[in-house]
Order: structure tokens, then C-alpha cells, then sequence
């Protein structure tokens, strides 16, 4: 903090850097927490508290509800707390508010992406609201406040670069956006994730695009950590007639991992010992 801010040591501990740490307390923040948000933040602690710490609480109070919802919050989104949120947010709000969005919608927006309404202009939410409009999102879902925070977080350039990225593993524009219907941060993983997942279910003949395109919620999940080793472990089962070679995947990649082990490795190492050296990447697709 002090190399970030070293005129913080030229402030009186007990007059002007206490009454903020102690209001932040009172409101819930832990010791950890208070060491997090600072050290990301120092500003905080150079910021009056009347002017603006405690109103900019207020305002994050009146939409976000809770305690507990603002601290992990403004851990997202340290800056929240110095800034002038009414001047910085509210036009945005009163904008979702008009075309119809729910305050628990918005406050869901705020709540997973706080920078947004920070650092993107108004026109822009104009343009991702008549874009989702076209999609027949419904304002009232949940997927439409993360399709909303997904198109506010990437700019009109890298939304076509991803989009050009899945045609060249064979997406059609319906199957695009589809999935992203149903799993909008699709489009927020970075280009080399996309390529890496694609390039592994292209190849893998048991899986193949319908797959992805059909579950892609399955994009969530880490293709080294989770969906490889599985899927090998599955290969080997199914290829020992053990399990149906009808396997939902994601289902499998949803489970964790000491449920994983205990169902589909522990229960069979002894009969197939083949599933061990293929969680542990020693057997590849079961082969």
C-alpha cells in the first residue's frame, strides 16, 4: 500500500485512517477481507469517509441488499467504495429499470460484474439490450443477466473474433448462438481456451461438435484438470463393457472429485486397473 500511495504516512492514524477502518467493520468486513480490498485499493483509505465511503455503501446498500452481497462485491471492484455511484451508475440503472429488467436482475449484474457499469458507457448498454432483444432473451432470467454482463464485458470486434473462431470449427451462426442461449460466457473464454477445447472434441471420435454444441456448459470446465482425465477414465470403462457408451459427459465433469473417484476409479481399480493410470493421464482415451 505505502508504495502505491506513500502519503498515506503523512495521515494521522486515529483521526483520518481508523474511522475508516473501523466503519468497515461495522458493516462486516473481516480482518482479511480489509487486508485484501486495501492493499488492492489503498485509495479507499485517502477517500473522505462522509463524501464518499459511506455514501458510496449507501447507494450499493439500496441495490445490492445484504452485507455480505456488497463485501464480495467490492472485493470484485475495490474502487466501488470511493466512487460517486449515483453519478457513475445510476443513469444506467434507471435505463434497465425502464425497458422492463427486474431489480434482482440488475442487482445480479452489479453483483458479477461491477466494472461494467463503472467503465461502459450508456450506449453501450443500448446496444447489448437490443442485441439480447434479438435473441429473445427475456429480461427476467437469469441467463439475461449473464448474456447482459457478457456482451457489456467484450467490445463489437473481439464479439466477431470469437465468433469467427467457433464458424472455423464448423459452428453454424444458429449453433453460436444457441449455446450461447444457454451458456453465455462461451464467448468471454479467451481464444486459446476455445481452440484447445475444440481441437480435443474434433478429435475425440466418441464426442465430436453435436456434443459441445448441444451442452456447452461443458466449455466451463478445465479440459486438462477435468475433461480429459475423465472422459479417459470413461473410455476405459465403456471399453471393458463396464459402463453404457451412452455417457453424459457433462454430468460426469459435474461431479466432484472425490464423488468422481469414489464412483467411477475407487469402485473399479481392482477389476480394471487401467482406470487409475488413465485419471492420471497414463492411458490416453482409453486406448
Amino acid at each position: 500500500m505505502i508504495s502505491f500511495r506513500p502519503d498515506l504516512l503523512y495521515f494521522n492514524p486515529d483521526r483520518t485512517l481508523k474511522p475508516k477502518m473501523d466503519f468497515l467493520r461495522d458493516v462486516g468486513f473481516s480482518i482479511p477481507d480489509l487486508i485484501f480490498l486495501l492493499s488492492k485499493n489503498p485509495c479507499i483509505l485517502t477517500s473522505s469517509l462522509g463524501n464518499q465511503i459511506v455514501p458510496a455503501y449507501g447507494f450499493l446498500k439500496s441495490i445490492l441488499g445484504t452485507d455480505e452481497v456488497i463485501i464480495s462485491t467490492a472485493k470484485r471492484a475495490p474502487w466501488l467504495l470511493h466512487t460517486d455511484l449515483h453519478k457513475r451508475m445510476g443513469s444506467k440503472i434507471k435505463f434497465l429499470q425502464d425497458h422492463g429488467v427486474p431489480d434482482s436482475i440488475i442487482s445480479a449484474v452489479i453483483k458479477h460484474q461491477p466494472r461494467c457499469f463503472l467503465n461502459v458507457r450508456l450506449d453501450r448498454f443500448t446496444e447489448a439490450l437490443v442485441k439480447l432483444e434479438a435473441m429473445n432473451f427475456r429480461p427476467s432470467t437469469s441467463s439475461f443477466y449473464m448474456a447482459f454482463g457478457t456482451l457489456l464485458s467484450l467490445n463489437e470486434s473481439l464479439w466477431e473474433e470469437k465468433f469467427e473462431l467457433y464458424r472455423s470449427f464448423g459452428w453454424s451462426e444458429d449453433d453460436i448462438l444457441s449455446a450461447f442461449k444457454k451458456r453465455p460466457q462461451i464467448m468471454e473464454l479467451s481464444k486459446d481456451k476455445m481452440r484447445r477445447m475444440m481441437d480435443f472434441f474434433l478429435k475425440e471420435p466418441k464426442l465430436g461438435l453435436p456434443v459441445v454444441v448441444n451442452c456447452p456448459h461443458l466449455l466451463a470446465h478445465s479440459l486438462e484438470k477435468i475433461i480429459i482425465p475423465r472422459w479417459s477414465v470413461i473410455r476405459v470403462l465403456t471399453s471393458h463393457g463396464i459402463l453404457n457408451k451412452d455417457v453424459n459427459l457433462y454430468a460426469i465433469c459435474k461431479l466432484k472429485e472425490e464423488k468422481f473417484l469414489e464412483r467411477y476409479v475407487i469402485k473399479y481399480q481392482e477389476k480394471v486397473p487401467q482406470v487409475l493410470q488413465a485419471y492420471q493421464g497414463k492411458t490416453i482415451f482409453g486406448d
